[in-house]
């Protein structure tokens, strides 16, 4: 089975990593916990006004080497450990762009070598995730941002697309969930739960 998975606010942190460049850059709080991010866009709720987040993104482009490869986890190591005992293929599509260091392809895989065990897994850096899911014959996908899992659920009508709950991400629960043309879109609140979920589907297709 091919399961896919979004990086950054599923399975990274990214909004910790670059908190912590904003606050070296201006002294802006750190976030360490994902729950703490309001809205997508920083200006709407940090400190930081959109001239400044531009700066941190350019301080990361030229300055902070490997900025993909040092970020924190936000699964804990008996998902990655569940993952690897499924024995499915695994995808991790990311729309990461390259930064100072490695690739950004380099720095994803990297940083699944590092804190998984996962011996068949892919890395896709993309922003056409709904094309790569249908060519990839992805059967279930999970992602933060209601646009991807729009963008999967119109290109790849045979997979199972997945919005992962967050409170910047909660707007889109009743769009889905009273949606007549996206129902092979999903709602979960945790990626155990959609590891939950494709065991589920994957046992009622056995019997």
């Amino acid at each position: 089975m091919n399961i896919a998975l979004d990086c950054d606010g599923v399975i990274c942190n990214f909004y910790l990593g670059f908190s912590r460049i904003a606050n070296k850059l201006f002294g802006t709080p750190i976030v360490t916990n994902i729950n703490d991010i309001k809205t997508y866009r920083w200006e709407n709720w940090y400190p930081m006004n959109k001239k400044q987040h531009n700066a941190v993104w350019q301080e990361i482009d030229d300055n902070v080497p490997n900025f993909w490869l040092d970020l924190q986890p936000l699964v804990n190591n008996d998902i990655f450990l569940r993952m690897q005992n499924m024995g499915h293929n695994f995808f991790f599509i990311t729309s990461r762009k390259n930064t100072a260091g490695h690739t950004a392809l380099a720095q994803t895989k990297a940083w699944i070598e590092r804190h998984t065990t996962l011996s068949s897994f892919s890395v896709i850096p993309s922003h056409r995730k709904g094309e790569i899911l249908d060519r990839a014959e992805i059967e279930y996908f999970i992602d933060d941002l209601p646009e991807n899992v729009i963008e999967a659920a119109i290109e790849a009508p045979k997979c199972k697309s997945y919005l992962l709950v967050r409170p910047y991400n909660a707007y889109a629960i009743s769009f889905f969930q009273q949606s007549h043309k996206f129902k092979n879109v999903g709602i979960v609140y945790s990626v155990e739960a959609f590891l939950d979920e494709v065991e589920n589907e994957t046992n009622k297709n056995i019997r």
